[in-house]
């Protein structure tokens, strides 16, 4: 019976019948494993796809966003220069009443941006004008300026008592939106306004006026509602719901939105509540639908720009997109099936086996070299960035590159291992476990170094050696410890780093190990990489080369590891086209960024200007600065860094509060052009407004806010202290 049941089981038709059932078992397996497959990426790109429109849905808000903001600052920043640089000749002329309508019309004439402006002198200050005296100019709606006197409320109920209280407080500022009343609109269609007010002050110092510069919000609405309707008409047509674009103020009062009845009413609580900053994005509900909104303050105003997209109209390009690669999914699977019943036979193949075994065995010795390699970092908040890339020229390679924290110190090394493949990447595993097991028993980065020489030369390592740099970084104080191995010259902010020529590792069992410290600064970037990427060649047999990048690494010190590492490989692979990579390349970048109470790091740029003021305040709050004093702080500081960022030519700014002798003194530092405020000659206010040369004032406005200015120029560096008494309670 055996003998029988073999006979048959070799015979053909029972050995083809084997070959088929074996052919159709494989295909369904495969099919049900690329299934998987397919429903896993389906949803994967589902969700990126979904995520990625709203990051772009996120920018194009963002891009309109900016553009409005900027062209509302400007003119909001032209309504107060306005009305600040015409107070001193106002306040000369105030003997010559009839001359005042002189000064209104050149403000209103020589600044676009003001619809109205408005002089509102207390009650009977001119007995012979009457009750009221209030000069006044505005521009009509075909562009002329007409200048009147009014003889009644200035603009509304609320504007008049506005400007009644900030005179009697002496104060100036920015009103509520309000809407002009319809006796003084005289039968034209009432305007939005928002009116920048500054006091006038006699002879004696006593405030007696009040100079009202008005901005008609509706040009400004105008030109955001058109870029809003052509990104909803580009963007969702179809859908249900579409962008809007609104704004509010600091009390939750709606300024601007594409419903007229909501204007000057209150925003909704729960909406609100999402605007806890000064810009973010949220996704929040607004009027039952489901939304993104992005949102950004304007300053000084505290008006907060806010655009709406209803998630449905973001997510249903994503929809149809998802159906598109599903139906082509479908389609796929469908082709693999007819080419796995009829490429099967090929798997019999004992060649074609042991190779696609092989192959498939490389592939999970990849996976596990890459597992083994950290990820990750947790480190305090802004103690360290790191990013790190390894490429095997082949499945598996001999570079590595470990790091890991203790006890308040990070810990790294990179190492590249003489040879490729297999036996190098057996190497690259062992070197990794010594140092992991070293770093634990010593505390310098020669003596691991030199632990781990006399491991590998004790061991039968068929003529192996492994190029190492190790580092210890004391992320408190930027100490660095390091000892380099025969390895390639790492860069520090753009320069090469200072090595001792040591020998590889594994190369001689008696050889000392030289260790070096260094102390980084703050967002200095440490750079280290493998020979893989100076000597890749292009197919002119051309090398990389070190000094490229040297020269890389210098351009752009001041960008994250991130950025640094993957300009660096998009360099090579640039380099080398169409040339096979014929070794190991890795890359480890390592900047340090401390953060201490008191200290604060910005880069040169308008957008980051807002982190001044939560840095302020503390600074204030913990010196015992009051309200009033903070404010002007803050405004002194926001324009020498504005100053810095405008003209300047800087590239990174960093502010230090302490307290010195009763005082906050807040200390700036830049890497711009030299610029002393302090030595500044003062604006000539006796020369009329329109005749003075621009500029200066700023200069005026930081000598006014602060208690003192000192300068220096040290070392490439602007260090300007600006000084706050602290007054005793």
């Amino acid at each position: 019976m055996n003998f029988q049941f073999f006979c048959v089981s070799l015979s053909p038709d029972n050995l083809c019948n084997m070959q088929k059932s074996l052919s159709a078992r494989l295909t369904y397996r495969i099919m049900a494993v690329v299934l998987v497959m397919m429903v896993i990426i389906a949803a994967v790109v589902y969700f990126a796809v979904r995520e990625y429109m709203l990051a772009e849905a996120q920018d194009r808000h963002l891009s309109i966003m900016l553009e409005h903001y900027q062209d509302m600052r400007r003119k909001l920043s032209e309504v107060y220069m306005a009305v600040e640089n015409n107070v001193h000749d106002i306040e000369r002329d105030l003997d010559h009443p009839d001359q005042l309508f002189d000064h209104m019309n050149r403000i209103v004439s020589q600044n676009g941006s003001i619809a109205s402006c408005a002089l509102v002198f207390k009650e009977y200050y001119y007995p012979s004008k009457g009750r009221l005296f209030i000069p006044f100019a505005r521009r009509d709606d075909v562009g002329c300026v007409r200048v009147t006197r009014v003889d009644s409320t200035y603009h509304s109920e609320f504007s008049d008592i506005w400007v009644k209280e900030q005179m009697q407080k002496d104060e100036s500022g920015w009103t509520k939106p309000y809407y002009e009343s319809k006796i003084f609109a005289s039968g034209q269609k009432q305007r939005l306004l928002a009116t920048y007010g500054v006091p006038i002050h006699n002879s004696h110092g006593a405030p007696v006026a009040m100079i009202c510069a008005d901005l008609a919000l509706e040009e400004l609405s105008d030109s955001i509602m058109a870029d809003v309707n052509k990104m909803v008409k580009n963007y969702e047509q179809g859908q249900r719901h579409h962008s809007y674009f609104f704004i509010v103020d600091r009390r939750g009062t709606i300024i601007m939105h594409p419903d007229e009845d909501r204007i000057t009413k209150n925003l909704e609580k729960e909406v609100g509540h999402e605007m806890k900053a000064h810009r973010g994005t949220c996704v929040t509900k607004i009027d039952g639908v489901e939304s993104m909104m992005t949102y950004r303050g304007v300053h000084p105003v505290g008006w907060v720009m806010v655009f709406v997209t209803p998630l449905d109209a973001i997510q249903s390009n994503a929809k149809r997109l998802n159906i598109i690669i599903l139906a082509v999914m479908l389609l796929g699977l469908l082709a693999i099936y007819f080419i796995c019943r009829r490429q099967i036979k090929d798997i019999a193949d004992p060649v074609a086996m042991q190779k696609a075994n092989l192959e498939h065995e490389l592939k999970i010795a990849n996976g596990i070299q890459m597992a083994m390699l950290p990820k990750t970092l947790n480190t305090p908040s802004g103690a360290v960035d790191l990013y790190a890339a390894l490429t095997p020229a082949r499945d598996v390679g001999g570079d590595l590159y470990d790091f890991f924290l203790r006890s308040g110190r990070l810990f790294f090394c990179i190492g590249d291992v003489s040879g490729k493949g297999v036996p190098a990447a057996l190497m690259m595993a062992v070197v990794r476990a010594m140092f992991r097991s070293e770093t634990r028993r010593a505390d310098s980065a020669a003596a691991i170094v030199d632990t781990m020489n006399r491991s590998i030369c004790e061991e039968s390592t068929a003529g192996y050696f492994v190029t190492m740099f190790v580092g210890i970084l004391d992320l408190t104080t930027g100490h660095l410890d390091y000892c380099n191995a025969g390895h390639e010259q790492p860069i520090v902010a753009g320069q090469p780093l200072t090595i001792i020529p040591n020998l590889p590792v594994g190369a001689l069992s008696d050889w000392t190990y030289e260790g070096q410290q260094m102390q980084l600064k703050p967002g200095d970037m440490l750079f280290l990489y493998t020979d893989g990427i100076s000597e890749a060649k292009n197919t002119a047999n051309e090398l990389f080369g070190r000094k490229r990048v040297n020269q890389l690494a210098a351009e752009h010190a001041a960008d994250s590891p991130q950025q640094l590492v993957e300009l660096m490989e998009s360099e090579v692979r640039r380099h080398a086209g169409d040339a096979e990579q014929s070794d190991d390349i890795t890359l480890l970048a390592i900047q340090w960024q401390s953060q201490r109470n008191g200290h604060l790091s910005i880069s040169a740029s308008m957008d980051d200007i807002g982190a001044l003021e939560p840095f302020i305040a503390q600074s204030a709050q913990q010196a015992g600065l009051d309200d009033r004093e903070t404010k002007r702080l803050r405004l002194a500081v926001e324009e020498a860094v504005a100053n810095v960022i405008n003209h300047g030519q800087a590239t990174a700014i960093t502010l230090q509060a302490s307290v010195e002798d009763d005082q906050l003194v807040l200390t700036i530092d830049d890497d711009g052009q030299p610029f002393d405020p302090t030595a500044e000659s003062p604006t000539d206010f006796s020369v009329p407004a329109d005749q003075r040369p621009p500029g200066g004032l700023g200069i005026m406005y930081l000598h006014k806010m602060t208690d003192g200015l000192a300068y220096q120029r040290v070392d490439g560096h602007n260090i300007l202290k600006i000084l706050k008494t602290i007054h005793k309670k």
